[in-house]
Formats: structure tokens, sequence, C-alpha cells
């Protein structure tokens, strides 16, 4: 989704940011938008069980099969839809440790959300919250 402008109370749009959890719907934290997308990309939603094992919608490129990776969710925030919907993807098949190292190197804005609950940002979060300002100058704040 992306947000243009700011609330007729001068504030930026508020997105619910989506804990990544199969089969309920808790939010993790708020985003604040204005002037930005932003788009998830995770393996809670669209997955399917077989034999005991949770296959992933999304396929891993290396293996040539469904994701299987540390990662719950990545969410990326930028400047169209098209690329935060890409690179959230791309960075949810790099894993955990590849994933926030290659957002930091490109100068993404993304939140990755592990398997475990652990999130961590390309951006220094706010002690009292999972989410938190975006990078000085953005035009989005978490």
């Amino acid at each position: 989704m992306r947000a243009e402008g700011l609330k007729p109370d001068g504030r930026p749009w508020t997105v619910a940011h989506e804990r990544p959890s199969a089969g309920t719907r808790d939010i993790l934290g708020v985003l604040e938008l204005s002037g930005a997308a932003v788009a998830t990309s995770g393996n809670y939603r669209h997955r399917v069980e077989v034999a005991g094992y949770i296959l992933s919608q999304t396929m891993d490129p290396s293996r040539g099969a469904p994701l299987d990776n540390d990662l719950a969710a990545v969410t990326v925030l930028g400047e169209t839809c098209m690329a935060t919907d890409a690179w959230a993807t791309a960075l949810l098949v790099h894993g955990a440790s590849e994933g926030p190292a290659l957002a930091r190197r490109l100068g993404l804005a993304a939140l990755f959300v592990r398997a475990d609950g652990e999130v961590e940002a390309t951006w220094p979060l706010a002690p009292s919250s999972k989410m938190a300002p975006a990078p000085p100058g953005s035009p989005y704040t978490a």
C-alpha cells in the first residue's frame, strides 16, 4: 500500500504491522507513512502442510523448492509499491543473516521478523517499542 500526504489532523497515515503468526491476526506495531509505500512478504499466510512439514508459497531459487529459513516475514518501506513488494520477497528469501545485511548495503528500510518473534530493523529501534522512527530525512516513520 502507499500513503500520500498527511491526515486532516496533520499526522502521517497509520498502518498496522501484523505479527506473522499463522491462524491469528495480531498487531506487532504501527507504521506511520506519508509519501511512502509499504509491503510485507511472509510464510505465515499462504502455506500448506504436507506429511507434517509446512511448505511456503515463496520459492527459494537456489534450491528450486519452497522457502525454508528462519524468517517469518519481511516488511519494506520505500517509494513505490512495486519496489517494496519485490524487495520484501527478495529479502525474505535471503534469510535472517543475509537479508538485513543486503538491505543495509542498499539503504533499504526494512523490518525482519524471525520465526521466534525477534524483530530486526535496518534502522535503530526506539527503546519503548518494537517499531521505531525511520532514518532521518525519510518520508516515513515506523
